[in-house]
């Protein structure tokens, strides 16, 4: 079982070697690790040359989009499995030792994350990326991976940077190059067409949230850009996701907005947002989502 560790670096050599580090370290190590760069200085080259001599690193064109850095890397995989690591995350030193023996346990899949640890400006928060009281959670098709996302039932999420990819299963997926921040999901909802995907409960990463998080920045065009991908497959996910999705993450934003509502027509825009939002909660299957949500908390 052959493993690719990809480091995808942007102008932070500081984070990038803390990352660097932390794989470099791992108690097991059968696996191939790449630093490729796509920075607009040769900071983060100089470091990994004079720290990580060692290890291999690549330069790529800095004209490169951030999700045509992420194919690039993904054409290039020679190996039966891939991680696509971020450069301002840390890897648990058994991150890998636990993840290759899962895979082991579980070999059809198309896809595996864990847990993480959430670390916001430089403290770890006290809950973990995702809620679950099992092992592990399985997730088998587009729909189940949309709910927990978007609907009232999801209880967190495995971060994208934690995912080890199958290169059988995955390999000819790629991110939507004009995605937006949503582009990991829909990648990740395209290869469930092609098999299930493991979340392990264990944490094995921190995953770091601070000011230069691409993830970090609201952004509506990027929201009504994946709206249209859901649209576009509604039959897969159903009519309930949409509605979870068009209201958590575009009406509420307008509904909480410092709108004044003044004209006649803003009035009226107020109150379908406040119907839709009526209608939504109005729907059983929410209260069961929250019930389950909340029960998942508790035990």
């Amino acid at each position: 079982m052959s493993l690719t560790i990809f480091v995808l670096c942007y102008n932070r050599p500081a984070l990038a070697r803390l990352a660097i580090e932390s794989i470099v370290q791992q108690s097991c190590h059968g696996f191939i690790l790449i630093i490729s760069d796509q920075s607009t200085n040769n900071d983060v080259e100089a470091m990994v040359k004079s720290e990580f001599p060692s290890v291999c690193y690549v330069k790529r064109p800095s004209s490169l989009k951030h999700l045509e850095h992420f194919n690039t890397c993904i054409g290039e995989v020679k190996t039966d499995y891939y991680c696509l690591f971020h450069d301002d995350d840390l890897m648990n030193p058994n991150f890998v030792e636990v993840m290759l023996k899962f895979i082991g346990d579980h070999p059809s899949a198309a896809a595996y994350a864990c847990n993480a640890f959430i670390e916001t400006n430089g403290t770890i928060e006290p809950r973990l990326s995702f809620i679950s009281k099992n092992e592990y959670e399985l997730i088998s098709g587009p729909r189940d991976l949309a709910e927990r996302y978007f609907s009232h039932n999801q209880s967190g999420i495995a971060p994208n940077p934690s995912y080890i990819y199958s290169h059988p299963l995955a390999g000819d997926e790629l991110f939507i190059v004009n995605g937006g921040k949503y582009a990991d999901v829909a990648l990740l909802l395209d290869i469930l067409k092609k098999g299930s995907i493991f979340w392990l409960n264990k944490p094995l990463m921190t995953y770091r949230m601070h000011g230069n998080n691409v993830g970090s920045v609201e952004s509506i065009p990027d929201r009504l850009r994946f709206l249209g991908y859901l649209k576009k497959h509604r039959q897969e996910f159903g009519k309930a996701i949409l509605q979870d999705y068009r209201y958590s993450f575009i009406y509420k934003k307008i509904l909480k907005s410092d709108w004044r509502f003044r004209s006649k027509r803003l009035g009226v825009v107020k109150k379908f947002l406040s119907g839709y939002q009526i209608s939504r909660y109005s729907r059983f299957s929410t209260y069961k989502a929250l019930l389950k949500r909340a029960l998942i908390k508790w035990a």
